[in-house]
């Protein structure tokens, strides 16, 4: 990417010296757009998968219209806090219009590495660019990825505008007005973080505010006998901030299990649907937290060869510290809704959790780069981990 922007920059320089703004038949904003399409369409591409496993699921023995119908349904729940709240003015309108502002800010965010990789703003701080051309550019690349969310909630207010419950007649101009509004505070919302990114926050080390101050004398800490290799490659990093990724992730890993395990106490009866959200995040978890070993933590254990380390133990330290919040936090989950479940079965619980942990360990131990075998063995083991949760209650 940062070499597209780089060859782009050449191609597009005049020739007089004085003039040092790039002449491109392709305007910044253009060439920026590209190279995040390019990025998002690598992304679909592994993921798309499962959006046609949901669409075959959604439309198996049943016809064109009933597929259409779950989908325009689908929309209609995603979009019902945003009318329910313009519908009921005052307070919740605004709360629903902040809240869907905030989840597509939030996915915008999730999306900064496409939006805004740390090789193209060190590129594009190389080039002579108006302030205008960079606004463009944010404006056209926060308005491409805010696309998907915006016409899910389009989509859905319309369903609900069509349909006219008894909720929503006479505050059909409120739905319209808050989705407007959603739409702008979503679409400035993306602007203020690809501007707070340029400056260098946001996941980037603020270098300009480091420069000209010496770094402070810290001494390193005593290292006791007894911490091995493997405590010192991968507690440390961990703890001290070498790993920062790594450490947040575990740690969203166990929020959710406490998010979980909390649904599990308000509702016991719907023990089936929280063991099947936990699987869900544990094989979303399992899966993460490798690729962030991978690129934290596997080449400190390259650079630490020589070290008296097995390989046999170092690989299984990575696989624990990759499986351990995600299977701990299931096992937390289980223990509630066997205290707390109306007549549970221990066997089929015990037998879920030890499925948990067999698929963690095949995707921990059996990698595989195909996209299409990886959504299928993921389907297979989190239907077979629903089918066994839904049976923990007698």
């Amino acid at each position: 990417m940062a070499a597209a922007l780089r060859a782009w920059h050449r191609g597009g320089v005049t020739e007089a010296p004085h003039d040092l703004r790039p002449r491109s038949p392709w305007p910044y904003a253009r060439v920026h757009a590209s190279a995040c399409v390019a990025v998002l369409r690598r992304w679909l591409g592994r993921w798309a998968v499962f959006a046609a496993v949901a669409a075959l699921v959604a439309s198996a023995g049943a016809g064109l219209d009933t597929a259409l119908s779950t989908v325009a349904a689908l929309a209609a729940w995603a979009a019902l806090p945003l009318a329910c709240g313009a519908a009921a003015g005052g307070a919740w309108a605004l709360l629903g219009v902040l809240g869907t502002a905030a989840v597509g800010v939030a996915l915008l965010a999730a999306l900064r590495h496409a939006l805004w990789p740390a090789a193209w703003r060190e590129a594009e701080r190389a080039l002579p660019l108006a302030p205008r051309q960079t606004r463009r550019s944010d404006l056209l690349v926060v308005s491409m990825a805010a696309a998907p969310w915006a016409a899910l909630q389009g989509s859905g207010l319309a369903v609900w505008l069509l349909q006219r419950p008894s909720w929503l007649r006479g505050h059909e101009a409120a739905v319209l007005g808050a989705g407007l509004l959603a739409l702008v505070l979503m679409l400035a919302g993306g602007l203020a973080l690809q501007q707070a990114r340029r400056r260098g926050g946001l996941g980037w080390r603020r270098q300009g505010a480091l420069r000209g101050r010496a770094a402070p004398a810290v001494s390193p800490p005593p290292v006791r006998q007894a911490a091995g290799p493997a405590r010192v490659l991968l507690g440390w990093p961990l703890l001290r901030g070498v790993a920062p990724r790594s450490a947040w992730h575990a740690g969203l890993t166990l929020a959710a299990a406490v998010g979980v395990a909390a649904a599990a106490v308000w509702r016991p009866a719907w023990a089936g649907v929280w063991l099947a959200l936990q699987a869900l995040v544990v094989q979303v978890g399992v899966s993460r937290a490798r690729g962030l070993a991978a690129l934290e933590l596997l080449p400190l254990g390259q650079a630490c060869a020589a070290l008296p380390l097995a390989a046999w133990r170092w690989r299984a330290g990575i696989d624990g510290l990759c499986a351990a919040p995600a299977l701990l936090g299931a096992a937390w989950v289980g223990a509630v809704v066997m205290a707390g479940a109306p007549a549970p079965r221990p066997p089929v619980l015990l037998a879920w959790w030890a499925w948990l942990v067999l698929s963690a360990l095949l995707d921990l131990r059996v990698p595989t780069a195909d996209a299409s075998v990886q959504a299928a063995r993921w389907l297979f083991l989190l239907v077979v981990a629903v089918a066994l949760g839904s049976e923990v209650l007698a």
